[in-house]
């Protein structure tokens, strides 16, 4: 331990040498260092810095003095601020977890290992990283759409059995009003009776003139029903179209997700391997 500061010393006399010679001073970062994740979120670009608060596929923010500064695109930055960017803990993070905790599955694995791939092609850390999030933000559209489809089927279940129980109803009062209306017509043909057909008449007209209501309302009723179990089932097939379009968009770059008939939620991944061996080629510190 007493020894510490003196070989702490001795590097600083050996970096400054080696300046006093007109070389540059080459420090390599410990390689234990890079297996623990970034711990903070401040990053500085060429023309402004600031704390990372949001990247995602559409882009980088940072804040500076207590305000959120315009988007930058990935692509707009140089490989050494991408480097930067990648040791922020935000940037980190989300690179490489996918799920509300750490660990994973049988399928998550192999959708690990898809990742790593997909990360190794890339041709630019740019790219890497563009893609990564791209994928990322998909798998999250494609579980948020999940999560909603059975409740939203369960709702489009019972709004159709509340409409066809309507619909039956009012097919019920349409026949009792055109049975109506055949008794008013059979009571204006008989005139014969006198007094008494005309108040049979009047009768069957005011019997009819009910059932005609009853039958509005009960249109009404079924009108809004079918509305109501029209609106479910579009709510359904739309969560079900959703995810068959993201896993045909990710089936495309060599991502597999369950499609249908039947659907999986993505699992928990943990993506650290391939994004801590790209700092750990990187991450080599040069002063002059």
């Amino acid at each position: 331990m007493k020894n510490i500061p003196r070989l702490i010393w001795s590097l600083i006399v050996l970096c400054l040498a080696v300046v006093a010679q007109g070389q540059p001073a080459v420090i390599r970062v410990p390689g234990g260092s890079l297996h623990e994740p970034p711990a903070g979120d401040y990053l500085v670009l060429s023309n402004t810095a600031g704390i990372v608060r949001v990247l995602d596929s559409k882009g980088l923010v940072l804040e500076k003095n207590m305000v959120y500064l315009r988007r930058i695109q990935l692509a707009d930055l140089s490989p050494a601020e991408l480097q930067a960017l990648l040791e922020t803990r935000t940037a980190y993070a989300g690179l490489t977890t996918f799920g509300p905790v750490p660990g994973t599955n049988v399928q998550g694995a192999v959708m690990e290992r898809q990742l790593q791939r997909i990360w190794r092609e890339g041709r630019s850390l740019a790219e890497k990283m563009q893609t990564r999030l791209e994928i990322l933000a998909d798998l999250r559209e494609y579980n948020y759409n999940l999560a909603l489809l059975p409740d939203s089927m369960a709702v489009a279940s019972q709004n159709n059995a509340q409409a066809s129980a309507i619909n039956d109803r009012l097919a019920t009062r349409g026949a009792t009003v055109v049975a109506a209306a055949a008794q008013v017509e059979a009571t204006e043909l008989d005139q014969v009776n006198g007094p008494a057909g005309r108040l049979a008449e009047q009768q069957a007209q005011q019997k009819y003139r009910e059932l005609v209501v009853r039958m509005e309302q009960a249109n009404d009723r079924a009108v809004i029903a079918n509305t109501l179990a029209a609106n479910a089932n579009r709510k359904v097939t739309d969560y079900q179209a959703n995810c068959i379009a993201i896993a045909t968009r990710l089936a495309g770059i060599g991502i597999h997700v369950p499609g249908g008939p039947t659907y999986d939620p993505v699992p928990p991944l943990t993506l650290r391997s391939e994004v801590d061996a790209e700092r750990k080629a990187r991450q080599i510190l040069v002063t002059k």
